[in-house]
């Protein structure tokens, strides 16, 4: 038989006693034997998904071109894509920008010499000008969110967006109205969203034939011709005196203002009411600005300083909105550009306030100030030659909104 050597198997070895040094020295063997298991791959293989604006959500996309100026989106950016285009032309979009953008002001030459000069101010205060390219006969008239209304060469009423170049033509004024052929406002109700268009209206009561005024008020869309609205109701030297003016436009309301005297008529109910100022002093020491979402009132309280009123349209009430506007400190910089200085309008209110020179027959003053109430710095800009002593201001912001 063959000769077989026996197995001789080793016994095991000893079990250790299991410490913290152990437990850990076993689990990063098991560790490394799992990484060692796997299967390694080149970095050139990896696959490398390249970064793109597209394959942002369209929210993400919303956000960011909602920053962009207004200009770069209607002349640039919406004809990238179809994806961007629809965006921009959302409702959505237009509505949050026009409420997510701040009032500037908006300098209009009162005849087609140059074109509309619109005046913003950034976080940190600077100014910064630039023209709006579009040009009208008779200026800019009104203004309303980003609508402008004007007149064209046969004086009928237009409404139109300078950055879209879209226009509207509104029915011609009532026949005996073109007496006042400047006199429009332009407001947008707060309920119905619906744009309408007053002016005043001479009106000559028998037997005494004199010159007494209405309003006349058109739904932008909607009605085909002129309505009249009730105004009998106000004093005589309200409808004599206030009405025959441009005026200010707030968010819903539109005011006609001077002296101490403020007719505010609620756009949605086209109810008139009459407020006093909270002082009683010489028509000559108020001055009424419209801010874009309110009115607000200086009072001249000395040589180069004027106290700042603000309006509540709903009750008619005012209140002191913001500490005195004092230039004093500067009136040895103010000197050299004119002599007589009046507040103009607000940009950003209440952060800036802009000012104008009065100009004596013969003279020329073409310079406007824009002092910052926070940072008390003081800005000047030269109007073109047309500009002066021939142009209106109104408070404008610069979108994309339109009638649909």
């Amino acid at each position: 038989m063959p000769c077989t050597k026996p197995v001789i198997r080793k016994p095991p070895p000893p079990r250790r006693c299991c410490t913290d040094d152990s437990v850990s020295d076993i689990l990063s063997r098991q560790s490394m034997r799992h990484i060692r298991s796997r299967a390694y791959y080149f970095r050139r293989c990896k696959k490398e998904m390249p970064a793109n604006i597209e394959c942002l959500p369209k929210d993400l996309l919303f956000e960011i071109l909602l920053r962009l100026p207004t200009d770069h989106l209607y002349e640039r950016v919406r004809l990238v894509c179809r994806r961007w285009y629809h965006i921009i032309h959302s409702h959505a979009f237009i509505n949050s920008q026009m409420h997510g953008s701040t009032y500037g002001l908006l300098l209009s030459p009162r005849k087609a010499k140059a074109l509309p000069l619109y005046v913003t101010a950034d976080a940190d205060g600077g100014i910064h000008t630039s023209e709006l390219n579009h040009i009208s006969k008779w200026g800019v008239l009104a203004t309303c969110n980003g609508l402008v209304l004007e007149l064209d060469n046969k004086r009928f009423p237009r409404l139109a967006n300078p950055a879209t170049k879209q226009s509207f033509l509104l029915p011609p004024y009532p026949k005996g109205g073109m007496y006042y052929p400047l006199y429009y406002g332009l407001a947008c109700s707060a309920a119905s969203l619906a744009y309408k268009v007053i002016a005043p209206s001479p009106v000559y009561p028998a037997p005494l034939r004199q010159i007494d005024h209405g309003l006349v008020v058109l739904t932008v869309g909607v009605d085909e011709s002129w309505r009249n609205v009730e105004v009998h109701h106000l004093p005589d030297h309200v409808r004599r005196c206030l009405l025959p003016q441009t005026p200010m436009n707030s968010e819903g309301f539109l005011h006609w203002a001077r002296g101490r005297y403020c007719a505010t008529m609620d756009v949605e109910t086209e109810i008139i009411t009459l407020s006093e100022a909270p002082y009683e002093y010489h028509e000559s020491k108020y001055r009424y600005l419209s801010t874009g979402r309110c009115v607000s009132l200086l009072v001249v309280c000395g040589d180069l300083s004027w106290e700042v009123w603000e309006m509540k349209a709903e009750t008619g009430e005012w209140r002191k909105a913001l500490p005195n506007v004092d230039l004093g400190a500067e009136k040895c910089r103010i000197q050299p550009f004119g002599r007589v200085l009046e507040p103009l309008g607000w940009v950003k209110y209440p952060h800036v306030l802009a000012f104008y020179f009065t100009a004596f027959y013969g003279e020329e003053w073409r310079h406007c100030i824009f002092y910052n109430l926070d940072t008390h710095q003081l800005h000047s800009i030269e109007l073109p030659k047309s500009y002066s002593m021939h142009y209106r201001a109104f408070p404008h912001k610069n979108n994309l909104i339109w009638l649909s």
